[in-house]
């Protein structure tokens, strides 16, 4: 059996474990079963193995970090924000259920890659340095945090709603309390800011390497640079005018759709110099 063969059977393989742990996940929302949630994350963590297992077997058929074309991009995307959630549990394990927001994402991801060109292209030289690795490991990084703020956003809103209505969820009661939350998703939003701006500066130096020049307003350049004004936009609205609460959960939910629209959504739109994210069968 062929390396290709062997990826798809292990990306299929994690699927099955994520949706299991999410179907798991959403069950202790709906029926408040609290004792699903420690299976679920075992569950999730046996899907990241053949997840991982399956990306080592591409950078050893290609000879690099999976990152080239949609196969790639979106295993590896996939794998960083479900990599994020599992390292967030080892210090905020009362916030397992965000797995009912990264996980399904997660597998729709690998889904769509799986589905996609499976062919092994030439890659210039000049993408063969290791600031192009630092900038997508910290683009890795960025997505994870912007994905676990907004859900941490989500479950503010959630919590905060159904105190308001007096009736709170068993499961929610064992959330930290809202001002926890509210905490918790300023302090990933800040970790999601710092993130966006090394792998800025990072693909800059890049760049520089690649095409002799620093910045030059690309598509995907220029969205990823906004997405970084608007995290600052909103720790200065959290800072100067006291943006906390329900504003501030909204707004973090606003800013992970930004980060996916400039990670997954210009490069359906736009040409772009980016070749590496084009997205084969997709554009």
């Amino acid at each position: 059996m062929d390396s290709v063969k062997v990826q798809i059977i292990l990306y299929w393989i994690s699927v099955g474990f994520y949706a299991v742990a999410t179907i798991l996940l959403f069950s202790s929302t709906i029926f408040g079963k609290g004792r699903f949630l420690k299976p679920s994350l075992f569950i999730a963590a046996a899907g990241f193995v053949a997840h991982t297992a399956a990306l080592i077997l591409r950078w050893k058929q290609t000879g690099h970090f999976p990152y080239w074309g949609t196969y790639e991009v979106f295993a590896s995307y996939a794998w960083g924000a479900v990599a994020f959630y599992l390292i967030v549990q080892l210090f905020r394990p009362n916030l397992k259920i965000l797995g009912a927001l990264v996980l399904p994402l997660s597998f729709i991801m690998i889904g769509i890659a799986v589905m996609t060109s499976t062919e092994v292209k030439e890659i210039p030289r000049t993408f063969f340095t290791y600031w192009l690795g630092i900038h997508i490991l910290f683009a890795k990084l960025s997505y994870g945090s912007a994905l676990i703020a907004a859900g941490v956003g989500i479950l503010y809103l959630l919590k905060e709603s159904s105190e308001l209505r007096g009736q709170v969820l068993p499961l929610l009661e064992k959330l930290p309390d809202i001002k926890k939350l509210d905490y918790l998703n300023y302090r990933f939003v800040v970790f999601a800011f710092i993130m966006l701006l090394i792998m800025i500066a990072s693909g800059s130096v890049w760049a520089y390497k690649a095409w002799g020049r620093y910045w030059g307003w690309d598509p995907i350049e220029t969205w990823a640079f906004i997405s970084w004004l608007v995290y600052g936009f909103y720790l200065h609205l959290r800072i100067t005018y006291r943006w906390q609460g329900k504003r501030s959960a909204w707004m973090s939910i606003f800013c992970l759709l930004l980060v996916l629209f400039a990670f997954f959504g210009i490069p359906l739109i736009y040409p772009s110099v980016h070749e590496h994210l084009k997205y084969s069968g997709l554009a």
